[in-house]
């Protein structure tokens, strides 16, 4: 009987201290995060570096995203849909170029700390994007041969 309260005292104590760890590290996580960021404003070349990763990051994303389906779009059927679908990214490939290249340069010219300002995070041209890359994935998989299921796959 003693084994048995035994086990059930080390679960509790075990469960206790890990929920404390939990929010311990949590809490130094805040804090040091609050420190980094509070650093930022004091290492001029910091805030640079920082505001020029925010800058590249949807762009590298998209085009990512848009190169990935390009390279895809090679081995689909039909042809009208291949050219459908290299029009749409090439025009999305050109537009991200165009976009990142004027944030750089209104970058380097003047230094917004807000991303309000900057071509790539206008919330039309991220949304005609996004529209895009579901648009052309649902061409794309409508205009596919019908896959089996696995019912007539293995069937004899």
């Amino acid at each position: 009987m003693d084994d048995q309260f035994g086990k059930y005292l080390r679960l509790f104590g075990t469960l206790l201290f890990t929920f404390i760890g939990f929010i311990v590290a949590f809490i130094l996580l805040m804090l040091g995060i609050r420190l980094f960021f509070g650093v930022l404003s004091y290492i001029p070349w910091l805030s640079y570096l920082y505001m020029i990763l925010i800058l590249m990051f949807p762009t590298a994303l998209f085009t990512s995203v848009y190169i990935i389906y390009f390279k895809r779009t090679g081995v689909h059927p039909l042809k009208t849909v291949r050219v459908l679908s290299y029009i749409i990214f090439s025009t999305a490939l050109l537009f991200w170029g165009f976009f990142f290249v004027s944030d750089l340069v209104l970058f380097f010219r003047r230094f917004y700390g807000t991303i309000d300002r900057y071509g790539t995070y206008n919330l039309l041209f991220l949304s005609c994007n996004v529209g895009a890359i579901f648009l052309v994935g649902i061409i794309q998989a409508m205009s596919q041969q019908k896959e089996k299921d696995w019912m007539e796959k293995h069937v004899m």
